[in-house]
């Protein structure tokens, strides 16, 4: 996995694409910590929370200390909590999830099943309000 994100990093794609989105997401005004959550939320979807912080940290971190080293302790916070809140959202959004549905579908003999809908019904708002709770404790 590290070999795939660093190879990916020297693309120059991740570097691109948070050019575009910086601007949008200082974190020294909550519309920007709103932009980098829902960033780091999606990411952590698609390509996982670990590749996520490995594209996004330094850089996320970087944006925030040249605004103030307050803000750049921030950035860190902000970054772990969301991207260990992300795994929640999705049954892919973290091993364990797939992990747990499997293992409860062998055992329990009860014929249970919980599909990717299924968990995404439970893991959109439970994941967004712990996230927004998250995010305001960190001001």
């Amino acid at each position: 996995m590290f070999i795939t994100v660093d190879g990916f990093n020297k693309t120059g794609i991740p570097s691109t694409l948070w050019n575009l989105m910086e601007p949008y997401s200082k974190i020294d005004r909550p519309s920007g910590i709103a932009v980098l959550a829902i960033v780091i939320l999606v990411l952590s979807n698609l390509a996982s929370n670990v590749p996520t912080l490995l594209l996004l940290g330094g850089r996320v971190a970087a944006s925030a200390a040249a605004i103030s080293s307050t803000e750049e302790k921030k950035s860190w916070l902000i970054l772990a909590w969301v991207s260990t809140v992300a795994g929640n959202l999705s049954l892919l959004g973290s091993a364990a999830n797939l992990i747990v549905c499997e293992e409860a579908q062998r055992a329990s003999g009860l014929g249970y099943t919980l599909s990717f809908w299924g968990h995404l019904k439970f893991g959109v708002p439970s994941t967004i309000i712990v996230t927004a709770i998250g995010l305001t404790l960190t001001r």
